[in-house]
């Protein structure tokens, strides 16, 4: 360490959830599961049309679905990584015949960003470790969440982004009582 620098640890984020599934019963049974990983849910989407891609269809069917689900227990950032690896691995307890079922795409909300987890190198993911990249989805600025042109058109949305803005309150409530900390 160099004399004067002081290193500073970024305060947690609000670990979320998307779960894309053919059906709701699908994706909430998917949620129990994950409550019992990260702790109960602080808040839900409800549930979001999938019908912008394409991409999930060949492996998935049609008529798929998401819900976005935020746990109520602060993340250590630097957790994102084995929130994604056991996603991944619950994702592998619900393939049927080589397809998946449910795909889980962990990720944290700070006050500044959004970042999701993904298994995808492209060029605005840094590499984290062990497999996983960060997705720099959604950034703060000028009172909102603000997507970026490689964001994905649900996050891109108004109503992700006013649960996103939803989220953020929480955590600065939580913050000014002294309690948003891992």
């Amino acid at each position: 360490m160099r004399p004067g620098l002081d290193y500073k640890v970024p305060e947690p984020g609000a670990l979320l959830v998307s779960v894309l599934a053919q059906n709701e019963d699908l994706a909430l049974g998917a949620a129990d599961r994950l409550e019992t990983e990260f702790g109960p849910l602080d808040l839900s989407s409800f549930w979001i049309s999938f019908a912008h891609s394409q991409y999930y269809r060949a492996e998935m069917g049609d008529g798929l679905g998401r819900y976005i689900f935020f746990f109520s227990a602060p993340l250590a950032r630097e957790l994102l990584v084995d929130a994604k690896l056991f996603t991944d691995a619950l994702e592998k307890e619900y393939t049927v015949n080589g397809g998946r079922r449910v795909n889980l795409d962990p990720g944290y909300l700070a006050l500044e960003h959004l970042i999701l987890a993904s298994t995808k190198a492209v060029p605005h993911r840094p590499y984290l470790g062990r497999g996983i990249y960060a997705d720099l989805t959604l950034v703060y600025e000028c009172g909102q969440y603000i997507p970026l042109r490689w964001s994905y058109p649900d996050y891109s949305s108004n109503y992700v982004r006013a649960l996103c803005a939803e989220v953020r309150n929480k955590i600065l409530k939580l913050r000014k009582q002294g309690v948003w900390r891992v």
